[in-house]
């Protein structure tokens, strides 16, 4: 049942996300055009800082590489459509879901782009004798041992 699936899987993840994405922007785009890119800036920065630190702070202490770039794309595509509605449910002001439906659209953009990027950047095999910068950083101040 599963290998009947499997090939209609990723067209239905875009679809899906390409919904959920314009159903928030829709549903507050005058306040997203008059904002402009004050708003967007700092959103897209917001997301692109989440993939940098989900990527170089396990890389520091010592995931591997497949983990690393697992929790890059985790941590940049954190769920601001789960803040949209959120702010929708329980927010009487309606400019507070203006940086949620912004961010969804950056969430998904960034996740993607990233996920694409790293699908065609081969992974290199552990060869088992690495050592991390934090295991380093302690063996060299003395809390670790070699």
């Amino acid at each position: 049942m599963l290998a009947k699936i499997l090939p209609f899987a990723p067209v239905v993840c875009v679809v899906s996300t390409c919904l959920l994405v314009a159903s928030a922007i829709a549903q507050v785009a005058d306040p997203i055009k008059s904002a402009g890119m004050a708003l967007q800036i700092p959103v897209l920065f917001l997301h692109l800082l989440g993939g940098l630190v989900g990527y170089g702070l396990p890389r520091f202490c010592g995931f591997d590489e497949i983990s690393s770039r697992t929790m890059a794309i985790e941590t940049s595509m954190k769920s601001s459509a789960f803040g949209f509605l959120l702010a929708k449910l329980h927010f009487g002001d309606y400019a507070a879901r203006v940086p949620s439906a912004v961010s969804v659209f950056w969430m998904a953009l960034t996740g993607s782009i990233l996920a694409v990027i790293w699908r065609y950047i081969p992974v290199k095999e552990p060869t088992g004798d690495e050592v991390s910068p934090l295991k380093k950083c302690l063996q060299f101040v003395g809390l670790a041992k070699e």
